[in-house]
């Protein structure tokens, strides 16, 4: 049988605890997309094409792991330029990695939306335009995450 004075400790200490977090909130809650925390240097979001570098080598394709990256044939290309499939894509960073003129890139994007399926096939033409957050072109506010000795992690404007 346990003793009524020590549980009822435990709850007030317990109701102490949800009071600190009522009175003295730490959260770090982003209220996107009015707000944007900016992606860690290194961040693998959506694959830039650049087809002016491109030597249609299509070492992309072929180290793809989730078959993501294909080639395409038109009548002015025999070899093919790489366009991608985010359906499958799982960001990986391989293509861009075995790239030896650097013609893919994997930029800090990755809040798109499509409205279709079909969209999220990325043909050559569309591969080579830079993609934009959407919420960097409302004009969203860029934060950062920093580390705070007190509060702990915390966003402040970029």
């Amino acid at each position: 049988m346990s003793k009524p004075v020590s549980s009822f400790k435990l709850h007030l200490r317990a109701v102490a605890t949800g009071l600190k977090y009522l009175l003295f909130p730490n959260r770090i809650t982003v209220y996107y997309p009015e707000e944007y925390v900016e992606p860690p240097e290194g961040y693998r979001g959506l694959i830039r094409y650049y087809p002016e570098r491109c030597i249609q080598c299509g070492l992309c394709a072929m180290i793809c792991p989730a078959s993501a990256m294909k080639m395409y044939r038109t009548k002015a290309d025999r070899k093919g330029r790489p366009g991608v499939n985010y359906q499958r894509c799982i960001f990986c960073g391989f293509c861009v990695d075995i790239c030896p003129q650097n013609a893919l890139e994997m930029t800090k994007v990755h809040d798109v939306a499509y409205e279709s399926l079909n969209e999220l096939v990325v043909p050559p033409e569309r591969f080579s335009q830079e993609p934009v957050s959407p919420a960097v072109a409302g004009g969203a506010r860029r934060l950062k995450t920093v580390f705070d000795e007190e509060r702990g992690l915390r966003h402040e404007l970029a």
